[in-house]
């Protein structure tokens, strides 16, 4: 009895001593100060020579990690690669009497390049894994040119050669490859500049000099009228840019005296732009500066990224703000006063995108980006669905981006495509369609490159670039497993019938004796007193369904006069209000499915409150209706024009009308019960 005893003690304490264990390493895992960084031994050369990069991983504790991959770049030839062994370097010092220990590990990759060709090209950000967590390298310019050969032109310039396998170290202000790039062609180089300056003028009201050196209090030269007790202004990084070119805009409140209340009255209506949200401050940080020649208070409001959908004069509106503030005095502040004030309207002159150089493969990128095409594999079984994978990612609005044309082999069966996008707020995003394809013939497949146009508006020019092809196997599959996955006539998949009947078997019936019915006094109190409880319940919540009835508009009238407003504008031929109003339908229809009384939530957070069973019957049409008249309101009149001949609105709009009916059905059916 002792031995079985201590056993079920052990089964007891032995998964809970594994669960802290995991738990302790996880937290040792995050304290953990991981960096990861990216160098090369020269950024100059000439074709036929060669240079290494080299990723570094530092941490002062033990880590996991994966092998990084270094994405193909069109004009390098990888040559060789190499992983030198985990470095490990351990320290002890005495301050003040107490000894504390240091430790660091250091692991790195190499990777040889020799270039192909002249011209400048960029190794791109790397993702490296570490402890379960993705780390990004920074970009680094290459430069190939015949005046750079066997070294030439290497003198003079920061970093000297290193040894490859040997990791260096330099401090922040030598580690920043973008002060190495005056080249204004590089790819990413006018981008990151560009966002290093915006980061320097709204960090803590602080101002940074070309070299990214802290100055003193910004003084700052406005057409404005100092005697106010504040006012608003917006800072843009650009006034002229292309269509679909992100233009920064940053709201900042100054005042001369105490703030006391502060109401955003007006919000700006950013009409003509596709908006992005970088910062929106929930609690004002003020900083000293001066505005001609006056001192004054500075704190952020808000902070947007800003895509103009068309070619001509695009106006940044107001921001108004109401306010209490007392100015400063002799003896201390003054009396309370009320102002209103907003900012002023701004105009940015849009230029329409150029037609030389465009292709086909031109679907509304504007920026730096770059494609990559993955698998699961590269053997599948026929009849069988796997996933291939488009990613899109850059500096610029990749939301805006659509798939380009793609010639799959006949023998291919494009079963779905869903997307995912997501807008960072240094300025990247990405944008990943996971295409499941269905093989319905053996042997070799091959997938067919990929061509993607951008327009870079450094360059002011079209930017091409294509992927590889990507040779799959295609193995013998189950035709019967395989049917599950085809599609029958009405376009939903069939269901392969189950192998044997259900054969009924009676459920046993249990009975009671008849003392069980005996209620004691007691008992048939607290029965009663539940019983009441339960119907206080019931009724509380029917007069709250009744109040909700009388209070609030019908769901229905909502959707209908949606529809209707649709149909207007269909009429018209007015496709900007066609797709903003579909997307409020779109909002609605998904606030109603997550029990919402209001579509205030961002989208991405609202359809997580959609119920899973819900999800699986509506959210997939959902997403793709948003996707669509998405792009049609907010996006150019070039990928508006290239998303209707490959979308036909009228049938986008008959299918949002069908799913607006269901969701209505729905809807009603689940007020009644």
């Amino acid at each position: 009895m002792k031995k079985i005893g201590n056993r079920f003690l052990f089964g007891l304490l032995y998964p809970f001593s594994l669960t802290c264990s995991l738990v302790l390493f996880s937290l040792v895992a995050q304290a953990a100060n991981v960096s990861v960084q990216a160098n090369v031994d020269r950024n100059q050369m000439g074709i036929g020579d060669s240079f290494t990069l080299n990723l570094v991983v530092q941490s002062d504790e033990d880590f996991e990690l994966s092998v990084p991959q270094i994405p193909s770049i069109t004009g390098l030839e990888l040559l060789n690669s190499w992983a030198n062994g985990t470095q490990t370097q351990s320290g002890m010092s005495i301050i003040n009497g107490k000894t504390q220990f240091s430790k660091r590990v250091i692991q790195d990759f190499n990777y040889q390049f020799s270039p192909q060709k002249e011209g400048v090209f960029a190794i791109p950000i790397v993702d490296v894994r570490v402890n379960g967590q993705t780390y990004k390298t920074n970009p680094i310019k290459i430069e190939v040119s015949e005046s750079f050969r066997n070294g030439a032109g290497q003198a003079g310039r920061q970093g000297a050669k290193r040894i490859p396998g040997r990791p260096q170290f330099q401090d922040d202000a030598d580690s920043n490859p973008f002060q190495q790039m005056p080249d204004a062609d590089d790819l990413f180089n006018q981008l990151m500049q560009q966002r290093q300056r915006l980061l320097g003028q709204v960090q803590g009201g602080q101002a940074f000099n070309g070299n990214g050196q802290p100055q003193g209090i910004p003084n700052l030269k406005f057409d404005v009228n100092t005697n106010e007790a504040f006012f608003v202004h917006v800072d843009l990084d650009k006034t002229e840019v292309y269509e679909g070119e992100q233009v920064t805009a940053t709201w900042f409140i100054y005042t001369r005296g105490q703030l006391e209340t502060l109401d955003r009255v007006k919000f700006p209506d950013l009409r003509g732009f596709w908006k992005e949200i970088i910062e929106e401050v929930p609690s004002l940080q003020f900083s000293p500066v001066i505005v001609n020649g006056v001192n004054y208070q500075r704190a952020k409001l808000a902070s947007h990224a800003l895509f103009p959908i068309k070619a001509g004069t695009a106006v940044v509106d107001e921001f108004r703000i109401k306010g209490k503030v007392r100015l400063p005095t002799q003896f201390g502040y003054g009396q309370l006063h009320e102002y209103t004030k907003t900012s002023r309207r701004t105009p940015i002159k849009v230029l329409p995108l150029p037609q030389e150089g465009k292709t086909i493969a031109f679907s509304g990128a504007v920026g730096v980006y770059r494609i990559s095409v993955k698998t699961d594999g590269t053997s599948f079984p026929a009849h069988q669905p796997f996933s291939v994978k488009v990613r899109f990612e850059g500096m610029g609005n990749a939301k805006m981006i659509d798939l380009p044309p793609i010639s799959w082999p006949e023998s291919i069966e494009v079963f779905d495509t869903k997307n995912e996008s997501k807008f960072f707020k240094d300025g990247q995003s990405f944008k990943e369609f996971e295409i499941l394809l269905i093989p319905r013939k053996e042997g070799e497949l091959v997938l067919p490159s990929m061509n993607f146009t951008y327009f870079d508006p450094s360059r002011k020019a079209y930017v091409n670039e294509q992927t590889t092809e990507l040779m799959l196997n295609i193995t013998q599959g189950n035709s019967q497993a395989g049917a599950a996955g085809a599609l029958n006539a009405t376009g939903t998949p069939v269901q392969v019938a189950a192998a044997s009947e259900q054969v009924y078997q009676p459920a046993p019936i249990l009975e009671l004796p008849q003392s069980a019915f005996s209620f004691s006094t007691y008992r048939l109190t607290v029965y009663t007193a539940v019983a009441i409880l339960i119907f206080l319940a019931f009724l509380m919540q029917f007069l709250m369904q009744i109040r909700k009835f009388n209070q609030e508009p019908e769901f229905q009238q909502l959707v209908e006069t949606k529809i209707k407003t649709i149909d207007q504008a269909m009429i018209k031929n007015d496709h900007k209000k066609i797709g903003s109003e579909a997307l409020n339908l779109v909002y609605l229809l998904a606030a109603s499915l997550a029990g919402q009384r209001r579509a205030d939530l961002e989208w991405s957070e609202l359809i997580k409150e959609i119920p899973a069973k819900t999800q699986t019957q509506f959210l997939n049409r959902l997403t793709n209706q948003f996707d669509y008249f998405q792009l049609l309101g907010f996006s150019p009149e070039d990928v508006v024009r290239q998303l209707l001949a490959s979308k036909p609105l009228n049938t986008q709009v008959e299918e949002l009308k069908e799913i607006s009916k269901e969701i209505a059905s729905k809807a009603k059916s689940d007020q009644k019960e």
